[in-house]
């Protein structure tokens, strides 16, 4: 039995953040049927000193994707928990990114031998404190709701004792939604663990009472199926079920065991199967479940006739009586062998791919009810092309690839480098507010226009970025900062970590004021450098006055930024610029010429700051076309002629940003997919915060306004539940080193170094 020992002498209490979680009642399993009870007492805590949640980490030399996956969990929207990363005597530089993490909800723990994934979550559940346990690996990514909603389904299902969620598959670039979710009838998802394993454990939380009851959490007998078996045995004490989301991004690739253990996974499998067929025929099935553990689960192609048949066989005879032994409806019944028929031809296919097509398809009516989900012809028809053409065919999808650029970008005579495309992540969306004054758009600037009244409309567009833990930046003005009335709205916002707080500079009414109000002047970059600074410095001040933080995020209003900027930036401590937009050439107004930027992150001056544009990009056939091209087809000369129009209405060249402000939902999706094709992995949607109040040309009307947050969710939709993405966390861009300044250090959580212990010999 594990040790599962308190230790109030190094308890940390965390208090809660009440960020609004993602409903429910949109993912909720039916009633669960219950088929069991614990027991064992739960163990008695002190709420006040323990985290809600421990989440296990096992991690051996793990540099390549940990420090991404322990993000994902710091950045959860639910943070009363502790993460437990247990370091199995990695050989790489897996204990120095840990340490660089300077998050005191991150506990590490050191084996000073290795231990196996099976000894190393052993450990971490003896060292375990709270009252539920989540589960993650070291190159898997959670998605921000993941913990929220979990809990909260467990809180209100005291009957679960275990709760997964979907996952999606991430391999070569690109997020398929190929793992099938678990049924939410717990009849139809015990009869799915009886051929196959719908319950990812990496997406597990259980109660953590659960343990004391079983005896142990994992059995090092079932080595590389011990999920499978520790999923079997909790059937025999209660329920399971499985959120309906895909809240895990599941990372695939050639170290994962999966892949790497192939065999004794296989094994394994079976003997775990080979018990549960036993109780449910009454008769030794070890054959058999070798059968389904090698085909139905772990995904071999059946190499001859005589193993189709005899699989086919079994699953006739398991099938009727499983039904009589649960007692299943008829509507069950109809939901067991479609699944049923589902797995079989996977198996068949995956027959046919390997080249055995006449075993496969010819044999394929030995189970009964092998027409409850037959596949469409022409994915029957690609696998046989598989299995009998030698080269592999036409039609398969390559593996996204991204650019890569070396050259340094030239742009207000500061040297912009490109970063490397990080194809081994999934895309993530950053959202960036323009949070200002209510200006007329129609009239000169005016020192007078600081009216923030639309600071108060902004939750209806913060509750759609909530729904997917999504935190906005609001990069806001002197007059949101300087009035109550401005940041009053935000700072509820903030003081929950639901949003992130940056700078944005109007100079005209930004303190102090020694330049004449002009066109020229509105872009800051176009002050003195002495001015520039002094207004800068003003707008930092009041932004700690109001937020009790210093900003590290900044954008220059009207994207005015200069030659001095940058180093004026990095000198009051910032540490990412959002002020490029891509292809925008600005200098007929005094402003700055962006044709050459693209959208994707750059290193920009000698600090090497982080500068993430806007996302902004050419569709159309003419879209190839270079730069200085693209600049003359909508220069002023152009746009007399009415050429820009014309174009895009001949869809031959047609200029998209990421914002609801202008572009309809369908465009900026049609961006989002061409980037994402062309490798691009980090996007940037912007609007005006006065646009939710009706204050801008975009949005006049309450009708105009509905339509306005529909383009948010529609855009946040396909972005994160159509292509996978991720929400990004404002302080994964920043330095490790400053991610307790992203928010205020009594809430972050943030400020005390990693605990580290070592395994005793």
């Amino acid at each position: 039995m594990v040790d599962r020992q308190d230790r109030s002498d190094t308890l940390v209490n965390h208090p809660p953040v009440n960020a609004p979680l993602v409903s429910l009642g949109q993912i909720a399993a039916p009633p669960l049927v219950s088929l069991g009870q614990i027991a064992a007492p739960r163990r008695v805590t002190a709420r006040s000193t323990v985290p809600a949640i421990s989440v296990l980490m096992p991690a051996y030399n793990g540099e390549r994707y940990i420090r991404t996956s322990v993000e994902s969990v710091l950045a959860q929207t639910e943070s009363d928990f502790e993460l437990l990363v247990v370091d199995d005597a990695s050989t790489d530089r897996t204990p120095e990114i840990l340490a660089a993490i300077p998050d005191r909800r991150l506990r590490v723990l050191t084996n000073r031998t290795n231990l196996g994934i099976v000894g190393s979550l052993n450990r971490a559940m003896a060292e375990a404190r709270g009252g539920y346990i989540a589960r993650t690996d070291a190159d898997d990514l959670c998605l921000p709701t993941r913990f929220a909603a979990q809990k909260q389904y467990l809180d209100q299902h005291p009957e679960t004792l275990v709760l997964g969620t979907g996952m999606s598959v991430f391999e070569q670039g690109e997020i398929r939604f190929s793992r099938q979710i678990a049924d939410q009838d717990l009849k139809v998802l015990r009869w799915m663990l009886h051929v196959g394993n719908p319950v990812g454990h990496p997406s597990m939380m259980f109660r953590a009472s659960l343990i004391d009851t079983l005896g142990d959490y994992l059995r090092e007998t079932y080595k590389y199926a011990e999920d499978f078996d520790f999923s079997h045995r909790v059937m025999h004490l209660g329920d399971i079920a499985v959120l309906p989301k895909h809240l895990v991004i599941y990372r695939q690739h050639e170290q994962n065991l999966t892949r790497t253990r192939r065999t004794e996974m296989v094994n394994r499998t079976a003997a775990v199967l080979a018990d549960v067929y036993a109780s449910l025929l009454g008769q030794p099935s070890e054959a058999e479940a070798a059968l389904v553990a090698r085909h139905m689960i772990c995904g071999f192609p059946m190499l001859n006739a005589g193993a189709v048949e005899r699989l086919g066989a079994f699953l006739n005879q398991l099938i009727p009586c499983f039904a009589s032994a649960y007692d299943l409806t008829p509507m069950q019944f109809e939901a067991v062998v479609t699944h049923t028929s589902n797995v079989w031809w996977r198996a068949l296919l995956a027959t046919s791919r390997a080249g055995r097509v006449s075993d496969a398809f010819l044999k394929h009516q030995n189970f009964d009810w092998s027409e409850a989900s037959r596949p469409p012809v022409w994915r029957i028809a690609r696998s046989c092309m598989v299995g009998l053409l030698p080269l592999r065919p036409w039609f398969a999808r390559p593996a996204v690839s991204g650019r890569v650029r070396s050259d340094p970008v030239i742009m207000n005579d500061v040297a912009y480098q490109p970063l490397p495309v990080a194809n081994d992540d999934p895309p993530r969306l950053y959202i960036v507010v323009d949070t200002e004054a209510e200006f007329d758009w129609s009239k000169g600037f005016d020192r007078g226009q600081t009216k923030v009244s639309a600071m108060s409309e902004q939750q209806p567009a913060q509750a759609i970025f909530d729904g997917y833990g999504a935190r906005p930046i609001y990069v806001v003005d002197y007059a949101v900062a300087s009035q109550p009335d401005g940041y009053g709205p935000l700072r509820e916002i903030f003081d929950r970590r639901g949003c992130a707080i940056g700078a944005h500079l109007h100079p005209w009414v930004n303190p102090p004021f020694e330049e004449d109000v002009s066109d020229f002047h509105s872009f800051g970059g176009n002050l003195p450098p002495g001015l520039e600074e002094r207004k800068l410095t003003a707008l930092v001040e009041t932004i700690r006055e109001g937020f009790g933080v210093s900003p590290l995020f900044f954008k220059a209003g009207r994207y005015g930024i200069g030659r001095n900027t940058i180093n004026i930036l990095h000198r009051l401590g910032f540490a990412v610029d959002f002020s490029l937009l891509p292809l925008a050439d600005l200098r007929a107004r005094g402003g700055p010429d962006f044709r050459f930027a693209e959208a994707r992150p750059y290193r920009a001056g000698a600090e090497g700051m982080l500068s993430l544009p806007m996302t902004r990009g050419q569709l159309g056939l003419l879209a190839p076309l270079p730069p200085v091209l693209h600049g003359a087809l909508h220069s002023k000369r152009a746009a007399k002629w009415h050429l820009p129009g014309i174009l895009s209405g001949m869809r031959l060249a047609n200029t998209v940003t990421l914002t609801p402000e202008g572009v309809p939902a369908r465009e900026q999706i049609r961006l989002i997919d061409r980037l994402m094709r062309r490798g691009c992995r980090t996007f940037v949607l912007h609007y005006h915060s006065p646009s939710l109040a009706g204050h801008t040309p975009y949005v006049r009307t309450p009708r105009e306004r509905k339509e306005f947050l529909i383009n948010i969710e529609d855009v946040c939709r396909f972005f994160f539940d159509t292509m996978g993405g991720m929400p990004g966390n404002p302080a994964d861009l920043v330095p490790a080193q400053m991610r307790d300044k992203v928010w205020k250090a009594e809430d972050a959580a943030l400020a005390s170094p990693t605990l580290t212990s070592a395994l005793p010999r």
